[in-house]
């Protein structure tokens, strides 16, 4: 199983506070069957706005502490980028100041829980024609967000994850309802665990129940 949404980098984001903390999110993740990690910090404007460089760095770390544990896992680096319209997001990818996933053209993109952007499909549009493929983030979590939402989204162009504790009724029911409603109609892309040392990966458990292996490899 690949993992495309973690928040593992030790002292950048909520996911983890210390390269321990670390490391044993990524033995679990190990012990339940992954072999393949995206890290993906978050970006959020005014709260979580660590440079690449910082990010980078700390990635660097906690990728020679597993090879010196011999962990057999590779870990790729990304971003989970939460879109605002107060900054240029299309400008900074360019400029190398937020990341994409493992420097190909996908981006993982949230978006507001509570407060839907009035552009959403202009949003994915605009990251289209720059040349960005959007996977958008635990698409059920969005309070906005409808079964015909996701269907316009992806018609649009956008790649849809959902969080696998969201499958697995760990969350809302409604979170779950709509989880199950997508994977009915083949609308996700990945199913992801967005795990923070609060929040440890269950994506065996949703393997298990789920039978499509596509839905947890990043090649698609």
């Amino acid at each position: 199983m690949i993992d495309i949404h973690t928040h593992v980098i030790p002292c950048v984001d909520d996911g983890s506070h210390s390269i321990e903390e670390s490391l044993a999110m990524i033995k679990h993740e190990i012990d339940i069957g992954v072999d393949t990690i995206i890290a993906t910090p978050h970006h959020i404007y005014h709260r979580y706005e660590k440079t690449v460089e910082e990010i980078t760095k700390q990635f660097n770390l906690l990728k020679e502490t597993v090879e010196k544990e011999n962990l057999p896992v590779k870990l790729y680096l990304g971003q989970e980028i939460c879109y605002t319209h107060r900054e240029d997001q299309i400008k900074m990818l360019k400029e190398g100041k937020l990341l994409t996933l493992n420097n190909t053209n996908r981006i993982l993109l949230e978006f507001s829980f509570t407060r839907e952007p009035e552009d959403v499909l202009d949003v994915i549009y605009n990251f289209s024609i720059n040349g960005y493929q959007v996977i958008i983030a635990h698409v059920e979590r969005y309070e906005w967000m409808t079964y015909d939402k996701v269907v316009a989204l992806r018609q649009e162009g956008a790649l849809i994850q959902i969080n696998s504790n969201s499958y697995l009724g760990m969350t809302t029911w409604k979170e779950k309802r709509l989880t199950k409603k997508l994977l009915k109609h083949n609308l996700v892309d990945y199913v992801a665990s967005d795990t923070h040392s609060f929040r440890p990966s269950t994506l065996d458990k949703s393997f298990k129940k789920i039978k499509n292996p596509d839905l947890f490899n990043y090649v698609r």
